[in-house]
């Protein structure tokens, strides 16, 4: 997903001269080949978030369109006052690209897992958060936030995700997708582990619970008028996010849904306090209550 993301960085680098990547210490290999092939239109900070912030703000200023590249946690928490104050107050036209969010630093710990910066960032003025589900949603959603004037957060994952989305798909702001249709309890994900939720659905079909499956990749703006349909014609909504599972997807989801006055079964899926534990993607998901297993026995409970 994230190389998806970079080689469209690439091509805009190339195709237009007021493009500028940045990064803080965590370029990749395409990063590298726009240093080595358009060094006027890189730079690279160190470890120093706040500067890289800082300065990017001041190239929008001039016409510039940055685009930033580092781990989601060190940018969206480390920089933070500089993303509100210099970027988003001022509305400036900056691009954040965050590297391994959710589980994707599996074997390195809470420090490096980007699971509650969604929370923050979501409350910042003026920026639109995006969480891709696949390589070709966040080539399109960074095609996407450059063609949209203003600061722009792509939360990226990195572990060969599966594609989902056809060759023509291009990214719509507000826009969530059925993955799945089903008519008995709709699960609302965002980021990659719509597979998860897709193999629950396929699971639990040859039971004969029908599941509809829905990808969310923003939450500001929310696709409200999708939320009402899956509110009025299932029997409940689930989200699964590898994320917290305060101020994320549920949230906004929880919190449209009490504005409506909607009556449903609702439950949030994602981390309790922070993502526990050390080891591959998949056994962290379970030991975590976001595994398969976890997800059809809420699933079973809603249809009770």
């Amino acid at each position: 997903m994230r190389n998806a993301s970079t080689q469209m960085v690439y091509e805009l680098v190339r195709q237009d001269a007021r493009v500028m990547a940045l990064t803080a210490d965590n370029r990749n290999d395409i990063y590298e080949r726009i240093h080595q092939e358009m060094p006027k239109q890189y730079m690279d900070y160190g470890i120093a978030e706040e500067n890289m912030v800082a300065s990017a703000a001041g190239l929008a200023s001039c016409g510039k369109i940055p685009f930033l590249y580092t781990i989601t946690n060190f940018m969206s928490l480390h920089a933070l006052e500089f993303i509100r104050n210099d970027v988003c107050i001022a509305n400036q036209n900056v691009k954040f690209l965050g590297r391994s969010s959710g589980l994707t630093s599996y074997t390195m710990g809470p420090t490096h897992q980007g699971t509650e910066d969604l929370a923050i960032i979501r409350t910042l003025p003026n920026l639109l958060t995006i969480t891709p589900a696949t390589p070709k949603e966040a080539r399109e959603a960074t095609r996407f936030a450059y063609e949209h004037e203003g600061p722009v957060y792509i939360r990226l994952e990195g572990q060969g995700e599966l594609e989902y989305f056809n060759s023509d798909y291009r990214f719509e702001m507000g826009h969530g997708y059925v993955m799945r249709d089903g008519t008995d309890v709709t699960i609302m994900t965002m980021g990659a582990i719509l597979n998860e939720a897709l193999q629950v659905a396929d699971s639990l079909s040859i039971e004969n619970v029908s599941v509809r499956v829905i990808s969310m990749p923003m939450v500001n703006p929310l696709d409200e008028m999708l939320i009402l349909r899956a509110a009025k014609e299932t029997k409940g909504i689930i989200t699964l996010e590898e994320h917290s599972y305060i101020g994320g997807l549920g949230s906004a989801v929880a919190e449209f849904l009490a504005e409506t006055g909607i009556g449903i079964k609702f439950k949030r899926l994602g981390f309790i306090n922070c993502a526990k534990g050390c080891g591959q993607k998949d056994w962290l998901r379970e030991y975590n209550g976001i595994g398969t297993a976890d997800i059809i026995q809420v699933v079973k409970n809603f249809c009770d």
